[in-house]
């Protein structure tokens, strides 16, 4: 009887184990709905939604025959106050938008994601995907 009740218990424990690694992992995927300059994430997807603000720019994460990913096009220029909207189309592989300079950060997100980057002030942000070193780009602010 005792042994039946041990083996009880370790499925019980592999059960509950289970359900918090499910658990983490959700949370580790949750969003944040407005990005804006200055601040950033780090992790898990931080994916915004498309009501949330008005691209003035939209760039495509495309699959590249040549690399292992693109952002189309390279470079965009939007004005003060507008937004930057980045569109994950590659379902080949998972990406990131970070500013080198830490403002902004999407977080590892793949195909269907979509990230909005509000630029309050002037100047010129050069992003990466942090995984992929060839794929770079940047937004002027003006």
């Amino acid at each position: 009887m005792e042994e039946l009740q041990r083996k009880e218990a370790k499925v019980s424990v592999w059960k509950m184990a289970a359900a918090l690694g499910c658990a983490l992992l959700l949370a580790a995927c949750g969003g944040s709905p407005d990005n804006t300059t200055g601040g950033g994430g780090g992790g898990g997807c931080n994916a915004s939604s498309a009501a949330s603000a008005t691209a003035a720019q939209m760039v495509k994460i495309v699959a590249d025959p040549n690399t292992i990913g693109a952002f189309d096009p390279k470079s965009v220029s939007i004005k003060a106050g507008q937004a930057v909207e980045w569109d994950w189309q590659d379902a080949s592989s998972s990406h990131t938008v970070t500013a080198d300079n830490g403002s902004f950060d999407s977080g590892l997100c793949s195909q269907g994601t979509k990230f909005v980057q509000t630029f309050s002030t002037a100047g010129t942000f050069a992003y990466k995907c942090t995984i992929h070193s060839g794929m770079q780009g940047t937004v002027t602010v003006t």
